[in-house]
């Protein structure tokens, strides 16, 4: 499940391929709220989700039953609580074009540690823009100068490209 991964931002793919999914704005909404509040561990309710999203409880409700009959919803009850369950939204959807697992396990080796949310983005940015030899060379290149930052391999992107259009 791509969906899944810690380098994906489901919110932004959401927004992304919004005309793809063909939901209205208000679907939108709710679902850009049940992903935040799911990762948040906050309790999700009508009452809640119509507090957050500015429109009646009514609204929402119907909001969510469009949802649940285009199966881009579940609603399942487990422990006494009520889950959320938005993977039929991403497994009929688009699957993001740039997820290439293996270079992020080698930037999180290079730099020791897990990336941060910020990282991911500009990782997966690079990879709509560069060719992945491209990225790799320029962590290379920072890691014989000692200086492994993503600012410092954007840098050296960024620079390349000039070199290639001058």
């Amino acid at each position: 499940m791509w969906w899944n991964k810690s380098y994906i931002n489901r919110r932004d793919w959401i927004l992304e391929n919004m005309s793809t999914l063909k939901v209205t704005p208000n679907q939108v909404v709710v679902l850009l709220l049940i992903d935040f509040l799911n990762e948040q561990n906050i309790a999700i309710s009508l009452e809640v989700l119509a507090e957050q999203s500015g429109m009646s409880v009514q609204t929402v409700d119907e909001v969510m039953h469009d949802l649940m009959r285009q199966k881009m919803l579940a609603i399942k009850v487990e422990n006494e609580s009520i889950r959320f369950i938005m993977d039929g939204l991403f497994q009929d959807g688009v699957a993001y074009e740039y997820v290439n697992q293996s270079i992020f396990e080698v930037f999180e080796s290079e730099f020791g540690r897990l990336l941060s949310q910020p990282e991911l983005v500009m990782l997966n940015n690079w990879m709509k823009q560069y060719t992945e030899a491209d990225i790799l060379d320029a962590l290379r290149n920072a890691m014989v100068y000692k200086k492994v930052s993503m600012n410092y391999i954007n840098t050296i992107l960024a620079n390349k490209q000039k070199e290639k259009q001058g």
